[in-house]
């Protein structure tokens, strides 16, 4: 293996948007530190499925292995993290811990690109029809879900830490792919994707629920005597 990495230079990524155009299905990477997981470290692997905000990954030709089966067969699961938390030096991707917050390195990792290769017209389309449908999608994100909309999360999809089924929320943006922000009503801050997350607004009588509750709420309260 470490001789096909001599053979096959680690792509130049500069920056997260850069990065989320060269993972495609058939991308292959390899980690070079590993904080959480040194044994994944050095083994390439071969992404499997993009998602909006992860992607997954199994490693090459090793179907069996624990890596490759987990996550119900989808194989490793990696985050897109905040731009703030990467640092790009050529071909080097750096990853911060977010959770210790001191600045320190999760992971490490290099991307050589797809193993069958295609022609640079062709990755150019292919990246061009993938950001032009994530364009589209996210355009009717924004108008049908614009800020101040009461949303109803039915089920989170694969997320780690996810939010409770059946929690309400606030939307409070739609991002350039689509993910729909919202400030839930537990408190939490996250972002819905459509396609994996299940949430809808909320129906009119629900909202007119809400506002007679407010309204209640605002009635129940203590009383000033003349």
């Amino acid at each position: 293996m470490a001789e096909e990495r001599n053979e096959r230079q680690p792509l130049p990524i500069k920056n997260l948007a850069d990065l989320k155009r060269h993972i495609q299905v058939g991308t292959e990477f390899v980690s070079t530190f590993h904080q959480n997981h040194p044994d994944i470290v050095g083994l390439t692997r071969v992404v499997t499925e993009v998602q909006t905000n992860a992607f997954y990954s199994k490693i090459k030709d090793q179907p069996e292995h624990p890596f490759s089966k987990c996550n119900y067969g989808k194989g490793f699961r990696t985050d897109f993290e905040k731009a703030s938390d990467y640092r790009f030096s050529g071909s080097e991707i750096q990853v911060l811990n977010r959770r210790k917050n001191d600045g320190s390195v999760l992971y490490t990792i290099e991307l050589y690109g797809q193993e069958n290769q295609m022609t640079e017209i062709n990755k150019e389309e292919n990246r061009m029809n993938e950001w032009e449908r994530l364009h589209r999608q996210a355009e009717r994100y924004k108008e049908a879900y614009p800020p101040g909309t009461r949303v109803l999360l039915l089920r989170m999809g694969d997320d780690p830490r996810p939010v409770e089924d059946h929690t309400r929320g606030t939307v409070r943006f739609v991002d350039d792919i689509g993910t729909v922000h919202c400030a839930f009503d537990n408190g939490r801050l996250l972002g819905l994707c459509p396609g994996e997350d299940s949430f809808r607004k909320l129906t009119e009588a629900e909202l007119a629920e809400e506002q007679n509750e407010d309204l209640t709420q605002e009635e129940g309260g203590p009383v000033m005597g003349m």
